[in-house]
């Protein structure tokens, strides 16, 4: 069965879109010529004005349709005084004093302006058409009866009345369809989130079922090392022992990361973790795990000195570069560097030509990805590339006040 909805080529060009008020103006258009080519010939010949005249008289009211788009207050007017005006130059030959051809005319404008948003307008048109009717029929001389201009006149009044009427009710459709469309964008937007939401609840427990285990696993088997061991080396069983505590770390962060994919807040990235004052710590430990690593500036990390954003930015950064250092440089002389500039940290992360080639590793990595973000969160730069000695630097210019503590020091 063929579907409901025809699948598009994704590769397919998109069709030109006309606008809603193209194709109105060019509908008008033509009603506007198609009642110009009938009242030109009928106010020549059946009413006998001179063809200038008829000419200028005739094409006034359409003109003023295509006018209405554009100057709707203009076009009242061109309509209300060609009412007059024409009633006046026929005298009361036919029917009088509102013509066939005004009374469409008349009407066609005063339904494109109550179409508007400036149908106030509209109304004033409606108005002023039927004053200026009943103004020529009182001031200018006539043999027509007193029913038939009566007549006349109430059937111009309610045939435009009526086509206002319609146009208003056109309007207000066209808004609550408007409203109505954007409820089903905000509701489908609604829906997103919450997709997104389930998502990241998901995506949590699979996190927790995978990895908890595992840790916890590590945590107990390095804690009990020296237990299960009693011969064990001091020197081994002190590396054991930094195992257990980074395994803990890693549980205790894994945790807060958990916390944040089941949260519906947008800001949850942002929630306190190892920041400024880590740092030396994290070098400590590198070090111990055998990189040939040396720092300069780190007296410059002061946990105060910043926000705690740009904390959690830095450290993740330095974390993630050292980490990158100890996969594919191993063995490569590392020296980190931290300068400040005002209100900017500078962090320089270099380290020379491997010692020996590195293990592949499964899978594509997100580390320069993940430390793009993080300087992007603080406004600030990231920049990283090989050097010409074969080793690679990594370099982060971080701001160490967010906009948020900016705007809130400043009131």
């Amino acid at each position: 069965m063929v579907g409901s909805e025809l699948r598009r080529d994704p590769d397919a060009q998109p069709g030109t879109q006309i606008k809603p008020v193209v194709w109105a103006a060019g509908a008008l258009g033509v009603c506007a010529l198609a009642l110009a080519a009938v009242a030109i010939p009928l106010d020549a010949v059946v009413f006998g004005m001179p063809v200038p005249l008829a000419f200028v008289l005739g094409a006034a009211q359409p003109a003023a349709i295509v006018l209405a788009l554009f100057h709707p207050r203009s076009a009242a007017g061109i309509s209300c005084a060609a009412v007059f005006v024409l009633a006046a130059a026929v005298g009361d030959v036919g029917v009088w004093p509102v013509s066939v051809t005004t009374l469409i005319g008349h009407a066609l404008l005063v339904g494109v302006l109550g179409a508007q948003p400036s149908w106030p307008v509209g109304l004033w048109c409606w108005g002023g058409g039927v004053v200026a009717a009943f103004g020529a029929a009182a001031l200018v001389p006539h043999t027509t009866s007193t029913g038939a201009v009566i007549g006349n006149l109430f059937l111009f009044g309610s045939v435009t009345a009526g086509t206002f009427a319609l146009a208003m009710f056109v309007r207000q459709w066209r808004r609550i369809s408007s409203q109505l469309v954007q409820e089903r964008r905000l509701s489908a937007d609604e829906h997103a989130k919450r997709v997104i939401a389930e998502e990241k609840t998901r995506v949590a427990r699979e996190l927790h079922d995978v990895i908890a285990h595992s840790m916890s696993l590590i945590n107990v088997q390095a804690t009990t090392a020296q237990y299960r061991h009693p011969g064990l080396d001091p020197a081994i069983g002190a590396e054991f022992d930094e195992m257990a505590a980074a395994s803990r770390q890693a549980l205790g962060e894994m945790r807060s990361v958990l916390g944040v994919l089941r949260s519906t807040q947008t800001d949850g990235e942002l929630v306190p973790q190892p920041g400024l004052d880590r740092i030396p710590e994290l070098i400590d430990s590198a070090r111990r795990a055998g990189v040939d690593i040396t720092a300069h500036g780190a007296e410059l990390l002061d946990e105060r000195a910043g926000s705690e954003i740009a904390g959690i930015a830095a450290f993740r950064i330095v974390q993630e570069a050292l980490s990158n250092v100890t996969r594919h440089a191993p063995g490569a002389r590392t020296e980190v560097r931290f300068e400040r500039s005002g209100d900017e940290l500078t962090i320089t992360v270099r380290n020379g030509a491997p010692e020996r080639t590195a293990n592949p590793v499964q899978g594509g990595g997100h580390g320069l990805v993940g430390m793009q973000e993080r300087a992007a969160i603080v406004r600030g730069e990231l920049r990283f590339g090989h050097l010409d000695d074969g080793g690679y630097e990594v370099r982060a210019v971080l701001p160490l006040h967010s906009n948020d503590s900016q705007e809130q020091d400043s009131s």
